[in-house]
């Protein structure tokens, strides 16, 4: 009988392939293209389906993570019907095209982020973007913003009043971001989280005990960095206490990623996190 499924193509050449770079039409196309499933489609579904649990702090980490699976899993999904692979690294080679088109190189760059040079690359597209033409830069962003505050909306129960009002300017963002840094920096915050990987005893598959450190890290980051205390550190920023405080903390912080002081803050801070956890940090390109 004929079977529906396509063999994988025998020879490499043969095998799909993403574009060389990105142009005006592609760049907001993908945009739009993950927005329709993002607020009409199988993505928003599962959104819905993560806001029915909003409230219990104790899942906040495990929402947020389905929620990231959700939304990034669109734009994979949306991302392999240009030839991009469809996992984390053609995530990371269509962000490396956005900012390649956007500053006009458009090949032979050269920089590829790997999966824990992430911090890096974004202050690296923050100084790009700098040179980048202001009335697509502005666009484009205004686009991702607004779809980042309708996934973060849609899952936890936010209304766009509550979002806008919670907007701060840089000087703001930067001094909240030194803060949160301070605290994930402290040595109370290290020493917890050196101890409790040091506890965690070992699978025997490398990959499973390194997804059980970043679950580790996040757990602490989220309870005691920023829940964490009376009053917490979300609260001294400016937001309300527990769960709301928190998601609005950081769409609010989405905003300032590229700004090269914050960026700063958050790459520091996030290094020394994930030494105390003994996560190693390899050096190099993910090669394509």
């Amino acid at each position: 009988p004929l079977s529906s499924s396509t063999p994988p193509p025998s020879n490499p050449e043969d095998m799909p392939r993403p574009p060389m770079f990105l142009t005006k039409e592609m760049a907001f196309g993908i945009q739009s293209a993950t927005e329709l499933f993002v607020r009409h489609g199988l993505g928003k579904q599962k959104l819905k389906d993560i806001s029915k649990e909003t409230g219990d702090v104790k899942t906040l980490v495990s929402r947020w993570q389905r929620m990231m699976e959700a939304y990034l899993g669109t734009q994979v999904h949306v991302l392999a019907g240009l030839g991009y692979k469809p996992n984390e690294h053609g995530l990371q080679l269509y962000n490396q095209h956005v900012a390649m088109y956007i500053v006009h190189v458009l090949a032979g760059l050269g920089y590829k982020p790997n999966e824990h040079g992430l911090q890096l690359y974004n202050q690296h597209v923050a100084m790009y973007m700098q040179n980048a033409e202001p009335d697509i830069q502005e666009e484009l962003r205004i686009g991702t913003r607004d779809l980042w505050r309708f996934v973060l909306a849609t899952s936890f129960n936010l209304s766009t009043e509550e979002i806008a009002a919670s907007e701060m300017t840089i000087p703001e963002a930067r001094d909240a971001m030194h803060k949160v840094s301070q605290k994930m920096q402290s040595p109370e915050i290290l020493e917890a989280i050196a101890g409790k990987a040091a506890k965690a005893p070992p699978t025997g598959n490398e990959g499973m005990d390194m997804a059980m450190k970043h679950q580790m890290v996040q757990d602490k980051l989220v309870h005691d960095v920023y829940l964490g205390g009376e009053p917490s550190l979300v609260e001294e920023c400016g937001f309300q206490k527990g769960e709301k405080g928190y998601v609005l903390m950081q769409c609010v912080m989405a905003e300032h990623q590229n700004d090269p002081l914050v960026s700063q803050y958050v790459g520091s801070a996030m290094m020394r996190i994930l030494k105390s956890a003994g996560i190693d940090l390899p050096e190099g390109p993910l090669e394509g």
